[in-house]
């Protein structure tokens, strides 16, 4: 039996303590593997969930939502057209761990998974033995597909490490298999809102995270009106102001070269923001009214706009606190040696009757994404137009980190970063939450962009079973003139996504 505490259990508590620097100077680690690994940088991966380029001042928004972001990108690249492989969390992340579009992939739905044949190739095997490699994600759907890559950890740290309220049980109860942990016990037993799949443990469950909810609203009634930040469809709540500073410990305790992987729940819904930033955008200022989609689930546009100011209130909260940990690497000398990367999952949804991200719209407010990145010492900003995917991250880390990108890889080495920018470059997009995994795509929403333009095609909704729209986003950025099928490059753009279907569609034919 062990008596002693291992390195890793050792990290994994420290990161979660706020007096880990007072011990630092016992636990600052050598550098793994100095023989290889000395010269390679750092590589963080800073990820805000829901995340909308459309809503950030830094990619010309007009309210001023991101002011420490803009301060952070002028000393990094800059990427105006990066895009999404899909419009939520679990495709998304994905397609970013695995570097192949959903169609691939196939974790189509909320609790999808990878498909076995294409799980061994993702980016943590690839830096396997290269780097030091640790993942924390308030997203439990991002953490069960970090869970899969568990045995390519160093350290992983659950949702609720720096929880303020509640509990996650599928990470400390089934570390082996978390996966089916969560299935099993904190979706069946727990899940929020839902009829609980035990009466007994669930009264337990609900009384001790209602007592802890009650006790944090009261003390926090004051700073957060709206209650605390929850983690979406559970009943964990936290401090944002603590989860930066856990990870800020954490990141101080990886020894180098290490990557690391952080996804922040907010700006995520609910949008809660402090008593400082409510109200900060009462500016009077309101988007033009666009046509509700028939897709769209018809809300209003006086709750969408509504909730647009929540979540800009919420976007510009999370910017202070990002600040403070931009500060925070600067200070501690780790932009000189690091790889500092900040992006999303997807976007997020308020107009033409929508709002959200689960939805058959692929729209571009919900898959234009931000990316950011800083290189080690890099003062100078560049912006960069080209076409991107977040297929792109994998291999440009591999470049990065002098690997050989690999051949099963979809995605290119960024411009900027190795790459080289591609006029003629065709970027997908899949929304297949209804479809089977392993059944051809029949209900679904895949979108080409090519150039300027945008082709969507919906498959399988009722009274839209298979139609096109097609977007000139140079001179139509909101997407309000469908020129299909009138346009002269619609057929071959087209040809190009039904080809690619097709395709995709082969091995899923009986």
């Amino acid at each position: 039996m062990k008596t002693a505490l291992s390195r890793r259990e050792f990290l994994k508590i420290g990161a979660t303590l706020p007096w880990l620097p007072l011990i630092e100077g016992l636990s600052r680690p050598q550098t793994i593997n100095p023989s290889q690994g000395a010269e390679r940088p750092n590589l963080i991966m800073i990820l805000f969930d829901a995340l909308a380029a459309q809503n950030l001042s830094l990619y010309a928004y007009p309210r001023n939502t991101c002011p420490n972001l803009e301060r952070f990108a002028q000393r990094a690249s800059v990427y105006h057209n990066h895009h999404s492989a899909a419009n939520f969390t679990t495709p998304s992340t994905a397609s970013l761990f695995s570097g192949v579009y959903p169609w691939k992939h196939r974790a189509f739905d909320l609790d999808g998974l990878i498909t076995p044949q294409v799980r061994p190739n993702n980016l943590y095997s690839l830096l396997d033995g290269a780097y030091y490699q640790a993942a924390f994600s308030q997203n439990i759907l991002a953490d069960m597909l970090v869970s899969l890559y568990n045995q390519h950890l160093d350290l992983h740290l659950g949702p609720d490490a720096f929880s303020l309220a509640g509990t996650t049980f599928y990470n400390h109860l089934f570390p082996n298999d978390a996966v089916y942990g969560l299935k099993s016990y904190d979706q069946f037993l727990f899940k929020r809102e839902e009829a609980h799949g035990s009466l007994l443990l669930s009264i337990f469950n609900d009384l001790n995270t209602l007592l802890s909810e009650q006790l944090a609203e009261r003390r926090l009634a004051d700073v957060h009106p709206y209650g605390p930040p929850r983690l979406a469809n559970t009943d964990l709540y936290f401090l944002f102001r603590e989860a930066t500073q856990g990870v800020m410990n954490m990141l101080g305790s990886l020894p180098a070269p290490f990557f690391a992987y952080i996804h922040f729940m907010p700006p995520h819904e609910p949008y809660t923001p402090t008593r400082e930033f409510l109200d900060s955008f009462n500016d009077g200022w309101k988007p033009p009214e666009l046509k509700k989609h028939r897709l769209s689930a018809g809300v209003t546009q006086s709750r969408l706009n509504e909730r647009r100011q929540t979540y800009d209130e919420f976007i510009a909260n999370l910017d202070a606190e990002l600040g403070k940990l931009l500060d925070h690497l600067e200070k501690n000398g780790l932009l000189e040696n690091s790889y500092v990367m900040i992006t999303s999952d997807h976007g997020e949804l308020f107009e033409k009757g929508e709002h959200g991200h689960s939805t058959p719209l692929l729209f571009e407010p919900v898959i234009h994404i931000p990316l950011i990145i800083a290189a080690p010492g890099q003062t100078q900003r560049q912006d960069i137009h080209a076409l991107t995917s977040n297929i792109d991250l994998l291999p440009t880390l591999a470049h990065i980190a002098g690997l050989p990108v690999p051949n099963w890889a979809e995605g290119k080495i960024l411009p900027g970063l190795g790459g080289e920018a591609d006029p003629e470059r065709e970027i997908f997009v899949v929304e297949a939450k209804k479809n089977a995994a392993y059944a051809p795509l029949s209900k679904a929403t895949v979108a080409l962009i090519k150039g300027p333009y945008k082709l969507v095609r919906y498959m399988g909704y009722k009274h839209y079973r298979d139609a096109y729209e097609l977007y000139d986003l140079e001179k139509d950025a909101q997407e309000i003139v469908d020129l299909y099928p009138e346009h002269p490059t619609a057929s071959e753009l087209q040809g190009i996504l039904d080809a690619k279907l097709a395709q995709a569609d082969r091995p899923y034919i009986n």
